[in-house]
């Protein structure tokens, strides 16, 4: 949730960019977040079974790289030759392995109080909450962190995902959290407009009428004006927060391109249109045509107050979090480590037993089965996931799987350009606008998909080594629903690289970098990072349904709970269910 404050900054937060990458940072060094004790939680039996995860070291959301790396040159730049992020970008959930399956229902060899499904911020916050609580977080991938994991090269901690945080309303939740996680100490913010890149010229006053028409001002002066509005008046706030919220359910109900013009009342530009289009695929993967009017003024209108940036992006979050759940394991029995957080494991089966409890069954990173007794369940993963993992499900509550059957998904690239010397440029986003004549269709998104914005990866600067190395991190949205399986066909890669080459050329050019700095590039895929804000979700019920507790035992924390692709709502979600839950417990 953005939620209301005065407003500080000039209305122009349209150029702020990629909610996506939501928030923070790296944790550069070890140990539990400040002030919180790592441990706290009951001591595990000594009799459990081995969970079967990799060594909790393999899980950090943090990837230190080796001082070499598998190189392949594309049209002169060296690439790595694959993606990270996703293993499965493509496909819904990979198939059940039969043989969990093979001789019946698996018999539980664990009881918990609290399990949770998925590893991202979701599932790391609400892990973090219910730490007293002994919670068992399964997660499929090698590393936690979901879309806030990272990577640290050279002594730069930089993101594969999300990038930043709203600025935090002093004495709310998130203010508190963020300083629990140390983020108040490693933060820098940025609170400027971006500068605007158009026609290869990068412009700090863009909005002062630097390098445009003056005939677009009085436009662009009603627009700022609107932004204002919405930001101080009548802000949208998501998740919901009761009581009057009708009108946030109307506004829902129209797109956030039709809200625009009705406001401005008059007729809005090609450029300023292109850039708000821009805008909306760097932050939601779709066009301001797509997405519901509530969602899109709940984004831009928040970004006026400052961005928090830590080293490395969110990924400073999700290691702080990760940190504190690892070191619960000190109380743990060597043979039953890792059991706080197990990584490489795969939740296929979630199933209601009798006397109120659920049964969680997974397949380990060894190939074996496990199931285990819980009295709550925290789903923390998609809800596409969800709706192949919960047993018949539209059987137990079938609003619940229409509700989810109504989301849709859009796919993401991000690229890191790392440099052995540094950016002469102090800036934290450069919105690139080309010509100014953005693709405003999906059929014209997919014939000229490109990068929508590039970060400085080392904006913070506070852990910049002596070295001059630097790291530029590349936001591409796929704005098209074909966008996931180009990312998963083999052929992909070599023209996403192909295409990222003459892009990263042209912005080394910007930047007054030469092209002999570029140590290597790298490309992560996300298939279905960014849940679309259709209109009528939130204002028909729909996600409301979506994150309605089951039984009082199955709970959901995601960020497609509001179908709403924001770190704050993760987060938000998390200590509305784990107060619930840890009172229940």
């Amino acid at each position: 949730m953005r939620s209301r404050r005065e407003i500080v900054g000039s209305g122009l937060g349209i150029f702020a960019a990629l909610a996506f990458r939501g928030g923070g940072a790296f944790g550069n060094t070890p140990g539990a977040a400040k002030g919180i004790a790592a441990g706290g939680g009951r001591g595990v039996d000594s009799g459990c079974p081995p969970s079967g995860g990799l060594p909790i070291e393999t899980t950090s959301p943090q990837a230190v790289l080796p001082s070499s790396a598998p190189t392949t040159m594309v049209r002169g730049l060296p690439f790595m030759p694959w993606y990270t992020g996703d293993n499965f970008p493509g496909l819904d959930h990979p198939a059940v392995p039969p043989d969990c399956f093979e001789e019946g229902i698996p018999t539980p060899t664990e009881d918990v109080d609290v399990v949770v499904v998925g590893g991202g911020i979701s599932g790391l916050a609400s892990a973090y909450l219910l730490r007293d609580h002994n919670p068992v977080l399964i997660e499929m991938a090698d590393r936690c962190g979901g879309a806030a994991r990272g990577e640290m090269w050279n002594g730069i901690p930089y993101s594969l995902g999300n990038a930043y945080v709203i600025t935090p309303d002093e004495g709310t939740f998130l203010d508190q959290i963020y300083s629990e996680l140390g983020m108040d100490e490693a933060v820098r913010v940025d609170a400027g407009d971006a500068p605007i890149e158009l026609n290869g010229i990068i412009l700090d006053g863009f909005f002062d009428g630097e390098g445009i028409d003056p005939e677009l001002l009085p436009a662009l002066e009603k627009y700022r004006e609107v932004v204002t509005y919405m930001a101080n008046e009548l802000y949208p706030e998501i998740p919901l927060p009761g009581g009057d919220d009708q009108w946030i359910r109307d506004l829902d109900q129209l797109t956030l391109k039709q809200d625009i013009e009705q406001r401005m009342d008059m007729e809005v530009p090609d450029l300023l249109a292109g850039a708000i289009q821009a805008y909306c695929y760097s932050s939601f993967a779709a066009g301001w045509d797509e997405i519901s009017a509530a969602s899109g003024w709940n984004f831009l209108a928040a970004e006026e107050f400052g961005r928090w940036v830590t080293p490395g992006g969110n990924s400073f979050m999700a290691q702080r979090m990760w940190e504190t759940l690892a070191a619960l394991d000190a109380d743990v029995d060597e043979p039953c480590r890792p059991y706080h957080v197990r990584g490489g494991c795969r939740v296929v089966d979630v199933r209601p037993l009798p006397f109120g409890r659920e049964q969680v069954t997974y397949h380990d990173s060894y190939g074996n089965c496990h199931a285990i007794r819980a009295k709550h369940v925290v789903m923390a993963c998609p809800k596409f996931l969800c709706k192949h993992i919960l047993h018949h499900l539209s059987d137990r509550d079938f609003e619940k799987y229409e509700a989810i059957s109504r989301l849709e998904y859009r796919a993401y690239l991000v690229a890191n350009v790392l440099l052995d010397q540094p950016v002469k440029r102090d800036f934290y986003d450069i919105f690139l606008l080309g010509d100014g004549r953005f693709p405003m269709s999906e059929v014209e998104a997919q014939q000229r998909s490109a990068v929508c914005d590039v970060l400085a990866g080392n904006y913070t600067r506070a852990s910049a080594p002596e070295s001059g190395s630097d790291v530029l991190t590349l936001y591409w949205p796929l704005p098209f629903d074909f966008g996931r399986w180009t990312l998963l066909i083999g052929t992909g890669w070599q023209g996403y690289a192909e295409s990222l080459s003459g892009q990263v050329r042209k912005m080394l050019k910007m930047l007054d970098v030469p092209t002999s700095a570029v140590k290597q590039v790298r490309m992560t895929r996300w298939g279905h990072a960014m849940p679309i804000s259709s209109p009528g979700l939130i204002g028909d019920g729909y996600c409301e349904q979506m994150q309605h507790p089951m039984d009082q035992r199955v709970w959901f924390v995601q960020q497609d709970n509001w179908a709403l692709p924001a770190v704050e709502n993760c987060l938000l979600d998390a200590k509305t269910y784990t107060d619930q839950i840890a009172a229940l417990l």
